[in-house]
């Protein structure tokens, strides 16, 4: 590269946008998966006949992991532009 010459811009590769959108379902489900496991162990907590905490806190963290993964992509859609 010469002296005069500029860097050209980082090009947004395949891989990379790979890389992005599968960090991206692992940590849905890490939430997803921790909210349903605490929800398992206070219906155990709370000695519950029926799973009540677990679908309250298993759709709590469906909700969470929307907002957070929306979020995400109107950044990166912002990121882009």
């Amino acid at each position: 590269m010469k002296k005069n010459e500029k860097p050209s811009k980082k090009p947004n590769s395949s891989l990379n946008q790979y890389a992005r959108f599968s960090g991206i379902a692992i940590q849905m489900g890490v939430i997803i998966g921790f909210s349903a496991w605490g929800g398992r162990k206070l219906d155990q907590q709370f000695n519950l006949n029926k799973p009540y905490l677990t679908i309250v806190c298993s759709l709590l963290g469906v909700a969470f992991a929307l907002y957070l993964i929306i979020r995400e992509v109107i950044n990166m859609g912002k990121n882009d532009e």
